[in-house]
């Protein structure tokens, strides 16, 4: 407990995102992975990435484009709970890039904590290491509280580099969606028909958004809300 509650001390007070999972890394001796994604409906875009991943595999990773078949992405963005990467089934496209991480010294065992804020943003935080079987099992057991409260003290610590102290306003889930179609080029004809929804209360839910973004125009609430990354455009 002692030593969860200093680590969670040492995250906290981070500088920065990087110190943050460094502190982690050092801590349980995994490799340690934060992104925070844009998202809206199902999409993710944008990413803020820090890992202690090496920089070969980091390099490797965005040159093959993995991460348009990274298993654990993918399941991670779309999930609400905790879970072991055992759990992933791992389909055909994703085998030559799970072999060449484990190549470029990655563990085959990880563990992912999915994190949603009041704002709607998303965020993935896992761990990966070399341990294997009951080994691993147990120690993700023994540390899965901590986890869970280190990957969201992550996730402010993101928000603090990335934003400051200034707390964007909570939009719905409705209001970041019109915004979404509308960042998409649609007007609010065809926002209320992609949503189902009528064309005034399209531009009602358009009107309580800008209000709350503090703009004066659509187009500036649509800038606003694609810079704090409410939306995905």
């Amino acid at each position: 407990m002692e030593r969860a509650t200093h680590l969670l001390d040492l995250v906290r007070n981070a500088g920065d995102t990087a110190n943050a999972v460094e502190a982690v890394r050092k801590a349980f001796d995994v490799h340690v992975t934060y992104h925070l994604a844009q998202t809206a409906a199902g999409n993710v875009d944008a990413p803020f990435v820090r890992t202690t991943y090496p920089a070969a595999w980091v390099a490797r990773y965005l040159l093959a484009g993995y991460v348009k078949v990274d298993p654990i992405a993918r399941e991670g963005f779309g999930r609400i709970l905790p879970f072991d990467w055992s759990e992933v089934e791992i389909g055909a496209e994703a085998m030559p890039m799970m072999r060449d991480a484990l190549e470029h010294g990655l563990g085959s065992s990880g563990y992912s904590v999915p994190i949603i804020d009041r704002h709607g943003r998303r965020a993935l935080f896992s761990i990966n290491g070399t341990t294997t079987g009951d080994d691993w099992q147990a120690f993700v057991g023994a540390n899965q509280a901590s986890l869970a409260e280190i990957g969201h003290a992550i996730h402010r610590v993101a928000l603090r580099e990335l934003y400051g102290n200034d707390e964007p306003p909570q939009l719905s889930a409705r209001e970041r969606e019109v915004l979404m179609w509308t960042a998409r080029g649609k007007d609010y004809k065809a926002v209320g028909l992609i949503l189902g929804i009528s064309h005034h209360t399209t531009k009602a839910y358009l009107k309580s958004a800008r209000y709350k973004l503090d703009c004066t125009t659509i187009a500036q609430a649509v800038a606003k809300a694609l810079s704090l990354r409410l939306i995905s455009e």
